[in-house]
Parts: structure tokens; C-alpha cells; sequence
């Protein structure tokens, strides 16, 4: 679940997040963008020994980058969401499919999340989980006022051997001068993604953690964002996102919360 990685980078000064699918991408470049300052007040899932809550101010960027059939898009309210990168293969304006590429769990070692931290007791001794580079295709149609995405993804360029099969569905509501975002989903992880991220090998046994070896997994998430101009360039923005993983998730010597939320609140400029 490639937000799970973007939740991370709400702690640098800069980083990307992404949105859905462009409908239909022109044949010349063409490129949208928004930065915002923002507050951000996250919980992660929990590791053992480890915090999970961070209180931070941080940018945001919304931002839609094409190029003939290339795309990269970003979206400031999604932390939950599918792939940030693609080549649209099919559009017939109803429906397509794109190859796309992307991240679905979040990266971890001995020092938790962060590599700055010292090294958590609990934790000593674990390899490090580096991030997925999932690649695969999506499909991607209109239903009613919705735009429906399924996406299934292998990473090609990781060390999981697993697979990803994520779903979401996105719908904008204008609400008199309120914009308001929401999207929800789900993934479904192989059993050789899940174990490589929560499973506990004999290498890696110490005084807390005994050998683990999950099957597969699932999370469902549910996001929203609300926007309001307050000048010619100016933005209100704030919003939320939850995620679950299923009860599963809980049995790894690991993690001791399977529940990620997000809060945050701020203006951005559109360029």
C-alpha cells in the first residue's frame, strides 16, 4: 500500500503524493501545481517499541505532470492511495489501462521508521525492509459519478517476490464554493509481500520477537480533502485519512497496531 511509504515523507521538507488517473493526457506537455504549508498530526501503525504519533509542519504538494502519454501526478490529501507514475496504454473516454508504477508499504528497519532514530530494543537485530518498486498495470472506468481503479502490481525491482492488488474509487463534490475530495479503497497483499515486511526469520529472534512467517493480507482505507479559495491564488485546505489492516496484521511479533490516521490542515499557493 503504496501510502503507507508516502506517510513517511510528510516529514521532509518536500515530497510528492498521489492522485488518480488523468481521464485523457494531451499529446504535448502540459503540467498543473500547488505547494502548501501545512500542520500535519499522524499515528502509524504501531511497531513494537517504537511511537507512532508525529505532530509536524510540512509542505503538501498537488502537483499534474504530461507528456504525450507519460504521466506523473500528485495529490496533497492522498496517503493511501495507488501509483504516482504511468503510461496510458488504452482510453477510450469511458475506460482505459495504464502500466504503472509505484510503492504500497511502508519501509522500516531496526530504528523504526526513521533511520535517524536510535536502534528501538525491540527492534535490534531485524533486517531492514526497504520500500517496494512495484510494477504492473491498471484498469480504470467511470461509474456513475465515480472514477473506479484496480490495479495489480509485482515488484519487479524490490526483494518481496510479491504482489499487490489495490482498488479505489474517487468522487469530487462541489459544495458552493467547498471542494471536497473523497476517495476509498482497499489492497490485498501476497504471502510473500506480507512476510517480508511483518514476518520474524530465526536471524532475526531476540528477547521480544520469536519466528513469524504470515500468509497474505488486507487493508481498507477511506479519505477526504476540503478545499476553499481565500484569495486569487490562495487555497484553504484540510482533511483526513484513515487505514485499517486486517486482524491478521496483529499476529506479527512486529507491529502492535494494525490502525494509520492522518490529520492535517493548511494553505497552498496554485501556480
Amino acid at each position: 500500500m503504496k501510502k503507507l511509504l508516502i506517510i513517511i515523507s510528510l516529514l521532509l521538507p518536500f515530497y510528492g503524493i498521489c492522485e488518480e488517473q488523468s481521464d485523457e493526457l494531451d499529446d504535448e506537455f502540459a503540467w498543473q501545481l500547488s505547494v502548501g504549508a501545512f500542520y500535519v498530526d499522524m499515528t502509524m501503525p504501531a511497531l513494537i517499541g517504537t511511537d507512532s504519533t508525529f505532530k509536524h509542519g510540512t509542505f503538501l504538494v498537488d502537483a499534474k505532470i504530461e507528456y504525450k502519454s507519460f504521466y506523473l501526478n500528485t495529490h496533497s490529501g492522498d496517503f493511501f492511495g495507488g501509483s504516482d507514475v504511468g503510461y496510458q496504454i488504452i482510453n477510450n473516454g469511458e475506460w482505459g489501462i495504464d502500466a504503472i508504477y509505484g510503492s504500497y508499504m511502508l519501509p522500516f528497519s531496526e530504528r523504526g521508521y526513521y533511520d535517524t532514530d536510535d536502534v528501538v530494543p525491540e527492534l535490534r537485530g531485524i533486517r531492514k525492509r526497504d520500500q517496494d518498486n512495484s510494477l504492473g498495470f491498471s484498469y480504470y472506468r467511470h461509474v456513475g459519478e465515480f472514477l473506479a481503479v484496480a490495479e495489480v502490481v509485482y515488484d519487479v525491482f524490490g526483494d518481496t517476490n510479491g504482489w499487490v492488488f489495490h482498488l479505489e474509487a474517487t468522487r469530487n463534490f462541489e459544495l458552493r464554493n467547498w471542494d471536497l475530495w473523497l476517495n476509498f479503497g482497499a489492497n490485498y497483499y501476497s504471502s510473500n509481500f506480507h512476510n517480508y515486511f511483518y514476518g520474524v526469520s530465526e536471524d532475526e529472534v531476540n528477547d521480544y520477537l520469536t519466528p513469524y512467517k504470515p500468509g497474505a493480507s488486507a487493508s481498507a482505507f477511506v479519505q477526504m480533502q476540503l478545499n476553499y479559495p481565500i484569495a486569487e491564488d490562495w487555497v484553504f485546505s484540510a482533511g483526513a485519512s484513515w487505514l485499517v489492516g486486517s486482524q491478521d496484521t496483529l499476529d506479527s511479533p512486529l507491529v502492535r497496531s494494525r490502525h494509520a490516521r492522518v490529520f492535517f490542515t493548511g494553505v497552498k499557493y496554485v501556480f
